[in-house]
């Protein structure tokens, strides 16, 4: 069995024991990179740059809010051998290709593709200026939240001569209610995003452009044109009422899955025996066999048999050999 105290990788990041791991994991999961006083701290920013406000300039950084490795990484494996599957590009003529081999298309017809060299497709990036360049302020509720993309980042002071005007900028959009509206490259793209006061920091979300979000009123004709009456609607403002709670704590919604995987490789790993879960090692192929399978391969190449050394015996012969010579 497993030793409770042995200290095994489990994900990207720390080495110990998974139940020791466990108790570290904040609500919703956090394999992070690392931990500082028990909560998962990310290893560096993921963005650097300055924000931008007519005259003024911040230096600023952002870190990612949510996370985006998965919760627990499981890998594919060959329920034969236990390898990990490995996925090659593979084309139907000419077998698997390396990345050089590889460019973009654009399907014109079944089967029929319009061919985009990577060159072309470098030329349309935006030159990445390390800036978040303020638009415009808005109310904060002129920002429809079926714009959010769900990427949103934590932006922070970079420097000590950014944190006053940082601290500013922050206050006075609290102040005032309203959020700034910018864009940055992100990922090698433009992106639109809006930036809001969140406790002592900025948060900032990407926003989906327009032509990519779906009119609500394409969906309008699928809700009846009803009216509720006023008895109705005091039933179910009771019962809105009634469920109300002055604070959200999020906190206690559970990702499920997450929860019942982690008990189950805990589980596991209790009950497993170590040599089940070591890297499986292919067995040496016998070099009898390996000269066959090359012979048969240079013969179907057409190659000139007689040229060939002469098949070895199999390796347990050589050595049966070389021990009879050092007897006799």
């Amino acid at each position: 069995m497993l030793d409770s105290g042995t200290h095994y990788t489990i994900g990207t990041c720390v080495h110990k024991p998974f139940s020791t791991f466990k108790q570290e994991i904040p609500p919703g999961g956090a394999f992070e990179t690392f931990f500082v006083n028990g909560r998962a701290m990310p290893a560096r920013a993921s963005w650097k740059g300055f924000l931008r406000i007519n005259q003024l300039t911040v230096p600023v950084k952002a870190f990612t809010a949510c996370r985006t490795d998965p919760d627990i990484p499981l890998h594919e494996l060959h329920r034969g051998c236990h390898q990990r599957v490995r996925r090659q590009k593979y084309c139907p003529v000419h077998g698997v290709l390396e990345l050089e081999d590889i460019l973009s298309g654009y399907e014109v017809g079944e089967g029929s593709y319009l061919p985009i060299e990577p060159a072309d497709l470098e030329e349309l990036l935006p030159a990445d200026n390390k800036s978040i360049a303020v638009d415009c302020f808005v109310p904060s509720t002129k920002v429809d939240p079926v714009h959010h993309s769900g990427r949103t980042y934590y932006l922070v002071p970079d420097e000590l001569p950014g944190q006053r005007p940082f601290c500013v900028l922050r206050d006075g959009m609290r102040t005032t209610g309203h959020h700034a509206v910018a864009r940055v490259v992100i990922g090698r793209r433009e992106r639109t995003v809006v930036l809001r006061p969140l406790g002592k920091l900025v948060a900032m979300t990407v926003l989906e452009y327009t032509q990519r979000v779906r009119p609500a009123e394409d969906y309008e004709g699928e809700v009846a044109a009803l009216s509720s009456g006023p008895t109705e609607q005091e039933l179910i403002s009771q019962l809105i009422r009634s469920m109300t709670n002055d604070y959200l704590d999020l906190e206690r919604f559970r990702d499920a899955y997450v929860d019942g995987l982690s008990r189950l490789i805990e589980q596991r790993l209790a009950t497993i025996e170590p040599a089940t879960i070591q890297p499986h090692r292919p067995e040496e192929q016998d070099e009898a066999a390996l000269i066959a399978a090359l012979r048969a391969s240079l013969a179907a190449a057409g190659a000139d048999q007689g040229s060939l050394p002469p098949l070895l015996p199999p390796r347990h012969a050589t050595d049966e050999l070389g021990s009879a010579r050092k007897l006799g």
